[in-house]
């Protein structure tokens, strides 16, 4: 299974695409969040560097149990060094560490990390996590960590199966906070033309269920708000060359297609 790990992890980098080089109108004033990351990612002391930053990662994930990583093994994110799920670890130096796996790989680019220990889950976030947009994407990088650690350990199903079942949760639970930085989804719509087609079903129904019954909006207003974002996303995937012609656009058009009229 941690031959698998950097897959998933590849799929978090991949989850937004480039922001355009031009921009119609002035950028936005930072936000206090921005602000904070920037100042905490700036501090020259690794001592308080860290605290900084984990006091971050603890504002961003609430009542969730975050814990600022040990630093005996200096060069590989190491059990010894964390705690067991549902823990969440913050390592400030994660991405100057390799992976805990026999062929060990640089963690350089990532912005958080599951793996086994003894076949005990960990997860790790990283200094990447805190992302400047917002504490939803610290929420995001997290919440997909954590749902493999619930959910597959010890889970012989293929890779492309998990990722699809790990991206589709994180979907569900974090569209409604994203959907403004108009993100392409591109491990869910990869991920959906790879898995099994009982995996593929198990996500279109959840994704259907979420666009006719979001959470966690509370009214007719904000539902109708995130299905609207949700069109827009589906139309910006049919409109993408990479994504156009996926089985995933296919399969949610046909779904969400208004039913005709009964013929007498």
């Amino acid at each position: 299974m941690k031959s698998t790990i950097a897959l998933a992890t590849f799929a978090l980098i991949s989850l937004t695409g480039a922001p355009s080089a031009f921009q119609e109108k002035p950028a936005a004033a930072p936000s206090e969040w921005e602000k904070k990351v920037i100042e905490a990612k700036a501090i020259t002391d690794e001592t308080k560097k860290g605290e900084a930053m984990v006091a971050l990662v603890r504002e961003a994930l609430g009542s969730k149990e975050v814990r600022l990583s040990g630093t005996a093994h200096a060069d590989q994110v190491h059990p010894e060094d964390n705690q067991p799920a549902p823990a969440v670890n913050f390592d400030p130096r994660m991405n100057l560490k390799n992976s805990y796996a026999t062929q060990a790989r640089r963690l350089e680019t990532s912005p958080a990390y599951y793996f086994l220990g003894k076949g005990t889950p960990y997860v790790v976030l990283g200094p990447r996590a805190l992302d400047p947009r917002g504490p939803a994407f610290t929420r995001m990088q997290a919440e997909h960590e954590l749902f493999h650690a619930k959910t597959h350990v010890g889970d012989p199903r293929p890779v492309a199966d998990r990722e699809l079942e790990t991206w589709t949760h994180v979907f569900v639970t974090s569209f409604h906070e994203v959907h403004p930085f108009k993100q392409k989804w591109a491990p869910l719509v990869t991920n959906y033309e790879e898995a099994d087609p009982g995996e593929r079903k198990a996500a279109l129904d959840k994704l259907v269920a979420y666009y006719r019954t979001p959470t966690p909006a509370v009214d007719d207003a904000g539902r109708a708000i995130i299905r609207t974002a949700f069109d827009e996303w589906l139309s910006r995937r049919k409109k993408d060359a990479d994504s156009s012609s996926s089985m995933l656009v296919h399969d949610l058009e046909k779904a969400l297609a208004p039913s005709a009229p009964d013929k007498d």
